[in-house]
């Protein structure tokens, strides 16, 4: 039996330019701020003050209609004392960072007709565009309508000869396809990375990956054997033929990279392992070795769950080219930071090439993603600069 202590040491140091981490930290305003936590705490605690002194008064000098009077600070100091809870879980976890995320987390799929595209945001020369696309799906796939979200990198032109390397970004669950660009922030994150010439222009993908039935909203990305969604094939089979199709992608596994966060991370390790035809590079950001309470629901069988945890399998699969990957967790989140070591472990010990690291400060959260994915995207578009 193996011990802890011969397990791979992660990378924890913070080697991006100093205007990058500060475009990271910055990712945000009023509503991710502890600034506003700490403002509407104080409001809150002083009508906490006012209800109870209302309260006392009205006890001491009960007059007519006290009672109508005492319960508006007491309700206010309620909703107020919540809104600042919910504001300190979101500084903490980065689900809305900003405005412009709540604005697309509310909207998405507003107005989306189904066989449309929808442009976010425009690109230019400097700034990369965004695009809301529907990706329809054969009925016996059983997956709902939903959008997909695509960056396209700044000067980007279909017309034109170059053609572009694809990343694809699967989201977490609970989620949607829009946390990659809402959450996570990739546009600006792209545009910050390729300013600084340290990515090359790259096609970002983000489509949905919850399902129908069993496991509907934490599918793992898997083909259901339980009535439910095939998943996988879904976006194996439809979402990247589309995408070559409708794109100016270079085609190969050496010019596709799959990415996720938490049960994204787990799809992202799954499908780049089993799918070697169609992705070369990994980035397993907050991932897992198996598929969880979402597998269990998803498959039938022991085997089946076996067959699709990566912890199980990597030791005995075969590997018909060399695989990049990418393993990052929050030093505060324990499970993930030992996932990620073992899973690094396995794969050198496979002869593949993986990058492990660590981010100081960090838990199981969408700001630990972000940076997460600024140092996988530097890890991924070197590969294809080596390769």
């Amino acid at each position: 039996m193996r011990h802890t202590d011969d397990l791979p040491v992660p990378d924890s140091r913070s080697w991006l330019p100093h205007d990058v981490l500060r475009a990271l930290d910055g990712m945000g305003d009023w509503l991710s701020s502890w600034w506003t936590v700490g403002v509407v705490a104080v409001v809150a605690a002083l009508l906490v003050v006012l209800a109870v002194r209302r309260r006392r008064r009205r006890r001491v000098t009960p007059a007519s209609g006290g009672r109508r009077r005492a319960w508006p600070p007491a309700v206010a100091a309620t909703l107020t004392t919540v809104l600042a809870l919910g504001l300190a879980v979101n500084a903490y976890v980065g689900y809305v960072p900003d405005v412009e995320a709540a604005r697309l987390l509310l909207t998405n799929e507003s107005g989306l007709s189904l066989g449309t595209s929808s442009t976010r945001r425009a690109g230019s020369d400097t700034v990369g565009a965004v695009h809301e696309v529907h990706i329809p799906a054969p009925a016996d796939l059983r997956v709902p309508a939903s959008s997909t979200w695509v960056y396209t990198p700044p000067g980007y032109d279909p017309q034109e000869a170059t053609r572009y390397p694809v990343v694809y970004l699967l989201h977490g669950s609970p989620g949607s396809s829009v946390d990659w660009f809402a959450a996570g922030r990739i546009a600006s994150l792209m545009d910050a990375l390729l300013a600084d010439d340290l990515i090359r222009p790259m096609i970002v993908v983000a489509p949905d990956i919850n399902g129908t039935g069993p496991g509907a909203h934490d599918t793992e990305c898997l083909d259901s054997t339980t009535g439910g969604s095939l998943v996988e094939t879904y976006l194996t089979g439809v979402v990247v033929p589309w995408v070559d199709a409708h794109y100016a992608s270079l085609p190969g596994w050496e010019h596709r990279v799959v990415g996720g966060m938490s049960a994204g991370g787990f799809c992202a390790l799954d499908l780049g392992l089993r799918h070697p035809e169609l992705y070369g590079t990994i980035l397993a950001i907050e991932g897992f070795g198996d598929p969880g309470d979402g597998g269990r629901a998803m498959l039938a069988t022991t085997a089946e769950f076996e067959a699709r945890s990566p912890s199980s399998y990597l030791p005995t699969m075969t590997f018909v080219h060399p695989v990049a990957v990418f393993l990052d967790a929050g030093d505060e989140s324990a499970e993930g930071g030992a996932t990620a070591r073992e899973l690094a472990r396995t794969l050198r010990e496979r002869g593949q090439v993986v990058e492990l690291r660590t981010e100081p400060g960090q838990g199981h959260t969408w700001t630990m993603a972000r940076f997460g994915a600024a140092y996988g995207l530097v890890f991924a578009s070197r590969q294809m600069d080596q390769g």
